[in-house]
């Protein structure tokens, strides 16, 4: 596989919606934000363990974080496609359908990621 860094923001999403399904599946319950980005940086290869370097942003020239905005913006395509649900703030467990789908079957994610978007 091509570096993390290297793929395109669109990519990034989709490699961290796998691996965050993967690590829901292998825990069994409910995580913080924190913790899994936490167990993403230190466990998934392909990250660097750099990913949470402060970049400034050319247009506000304000400090942020642009894997956190990637986990973020996974997590909602997650939860839109209800694979995921938040049962409370900053809590992320897997729903019904979250816990039976097969993580290496990336079309049907993401088919029910656009799916989620759409409505």
């Amino acid at each position: 596989m091509t570096s993390y860094n290297q793929l395109s923001t669109y990519k990034q999403e989709d490699y961290l919606e796998i691996e965050i399904l993967k690590y829901l599946q292998k825990v069994h319950q409910p995580v913080t934000r924190p913790q899994m980005i936490n167990y993403l940086i230190t466990n998934v290869e392909n990250i660097p363990n750099d990913a949470l370097k402060i970049v400034i942003s050319k247009k506000t020239r304000r400090p942020y974080q642009p894997f956190k905005n990637r986990v973020s913006f996974a997590l909602t395509s997650l939860y839109k496609a209800k694979l995921i649900k938040r049962p409370s703030r900053g809590i992320t467990e897997l729903s019904k359908l979250g816990k039976n789908v097969n993580p290496n079957n990336t079309k049907y994610i993401h088919d029910l990621v656009m799916k989620g978007w759409k409505i």
